[in-house]
């Protein structure tokens, strides 16, 4: 029996991924007092609410790059430790440039978070193990806001907003010194088991991070030699468009639709969050016990990103719901789908590539096409509820994305990327 004390490097990208949501929920939950300070309408707190992806986008690339170059342990420590420095002056702003500023500064930083943990997962995670693992830091996107958001809504009500971007950018410093103290690949880790050593080795898939001369084929070779991270990268996009629906306009869709508190917004928020947060680490259990070594390195994983993203369209149904009760219980499976649908994205994207040195770069160019929609999503919605008068077009707009992306990852994600490449990633004979 391997003992699992490679879960303890799960739970700290897990936990890296919730102060990474925890940051960018902390301006949704504050952005009906910072727009009664500031003086802004929704169009306004909607570029608010997406300023930190303009940059993000931007240093992406060089971003997964660097992490290839650095490694998962050195660029997670620089990536977190800067991004909190950012959320902790945000607290500090005066006005709404000053603002804008620190949320510039928070995207830069976060760019690297996601090249930084697959490349984390890729070294320590066995393939019949890489949904549940990719899940569980995954599930940090809910987490985060599940368990942040009533405190940070507490924070506001009684110490006025500033405090709660002060408080949530501290936890991101406390991390960085754990993480710097704990992490180091299965090779080198020393509080790692010789027996659980060897399997995560023999079944990750990947070769050792120290070994120079990893078998790569850089940017051109990944967009060009098949369509299929173009098609994981655009899937990202459609299903996390309506993620960021919940991160950035939750809170205030409950405000305008049902004329509940702050407080309140924060508490009904913090529902879907967290019961979906478990919900999508069930399924993708139950999905890496369907699927055999040789459905994953074929890429059946895609069917379930497929259903995920189907049964993320519900929340086209919330504005019809009637009650709060019945549009909060549309909303968790909606994103309990979603949850699903980019964590399975997520391990597919490690399924199908086939070159290790090449981790870094395939995923930031995937997050690049996650954030590309991302990026005007918080806007649109401001543009359309300001134009409308509520959310219906805009959950409509969310649910028909949705509906691509289930097309999308059915037809262009069937290849591998990089079996030409010598020295590739083969399929033992005996899986």
């Amino acid at each position: 029996m391997f003992n699992k004390k490679r879960y303890f490097i799960y739970f700290f990208l897990f936990v890296f991924l919730s102060i990474y949501s925890l940051d960018r929920v902390t301006m949704a939950v504050a952005g009906s007092s910072v727009a009664k300070e500031m003086n802004l309408d929704p169009v306004g707190l909607g570029y608010l609410f997406s300023s930190y992806l303009w940059l993000y986008a931007f240093v992406l690339l060089p971003a997964g790059a660097i992490t290839d170059r650095l490694g998962a342990r050195r660029m997670s420590a620089i990536a977190a430790g800067f991004w909190s420095l950012f959320q902790f002056l945000g607290g500090f702003a005066s006005n709404f440039a000053t603002l804008l500023v620190t949320r510039l500064g928070l995207g830069v930083f976060e760019s690297a978070a996601n090249p930084c943990a697959h490349r984390a997962l890729r070294e320590w995670t066995p393939r019949t193990e890489r949904g549940l693992a990719t899940a569980i830091w995954y599930a940090g996107t809910n987490a985060g806001p599940a368990v942040g958001s009533p405190i940070v809504a507490w924070l506001i009500v009684n110490y006025g907003w500033r405090s709660s971007f002060i408080a949530t950018g501290a936890i991101g410093f406390v991390w960085v010194a754990v993480w710097l103290l704990t992490y180091r690949p299965p090779e080198q880790a020393k509080w790692l088991g010789e027996e659980e050593r060897q399997k995560i080795i023999a079944e990750r898939d990947s070769e050792s991070t120290g070994k120079a001369g990893l078998p790569a084929m850089g940017y051109k070779g990944l967009l060009t030699t098949t369509p299929t991270m173009w098609g994981l990268a655009l899937t990202q996009g459609c299903v996390n468009y309506t993620s960021y629906f919940f991160l950035a306009w939750l809170p205030g869709f409950l405000q305008a639709s049902y004329h509940v508190s702050v407080q309140e917004a924060g508490n009904y928020t913090a529902l879907p969050f967290g019961i979906s947060a478990v919900l999508a680490i069930v399924l993708s259990a139950v999905n890496d016990k369907l699927l055999s070594p040789r459905a994953l390195f074929e890429g059946k994983r895609r069917y379930a990103v497929a259903t995920g993203a189907m049964l993320s369209a519900l929340i086209v149904f919330v504005p019809y719901a009637g009650s709060l009760v019945f549009a909060s219980v549309l909303l968790t499976v909606s994103l309990t789908f979603n949850t699903f649908a980019q964590s399975m994205n997520f391990a597919l994207v490690n399924d199908r590539l086939r070159t290790p040195g090449d981790v870094g770069r395939s995923y930031a160019f995937f997050t690049f096409g996650g954030i590309s929609f991302g990026l005007v999503g918080p806007i649109v919605t401001g543009y359309l509820v300001r134009l409308t008068g509520d959310f219906k077009v805009a959950l409509v707009l969310c649910g028909s994305l949705s509906i691509i992306a289930t097309l999308l990852t059915l037809f262009m994600t069937r290849r591998a990327m990089g079996e030409h490449v010598e020295g590739a990633v083969v399929m033992p004979a005996t899986a």
